[in-house]
């Protein structure tokens, strides 16, 4: 089983009064050579893979036994890939 660095950011974006205008709060699961899944702690049972074509099975056999939905980064914009 292929197993990534796991990385917890955040990214707060204000406005020019200093507002929190946008949170984002993830993880970013990097299994190397640009592939690249990132999952939103608000959206838990979700995944997103940061790459167009296939994916590797160990990456998906992975990403599978730890959420209920896949999507991907596809020609027009994200689409589920596989679900529970």
């Amino acid at each position: 089983m292929t197993t990534p660095a796991i990385v917890h950011l955040r990214d707060v974006i204000t406005d020019d009064a200093g507002q929190v205008e946008q949170d984002y709060n993830y993880l970013v699961y990097d299994f190397g050579g640009e592939m690249i899944a990132r999952a939103y702690l608000d959206t838990p049972h979700k995944v997103s893979v940061l790459r167009q074509g296939p994916v590797p099975e160990p990456v998906l056999a992975y990403l599978r036994a730890r959420f209920d939905s896949i999507d991907q980064l596809g020609p027009q914009g994200y689409e589920t890939i596989w679900s529970a």
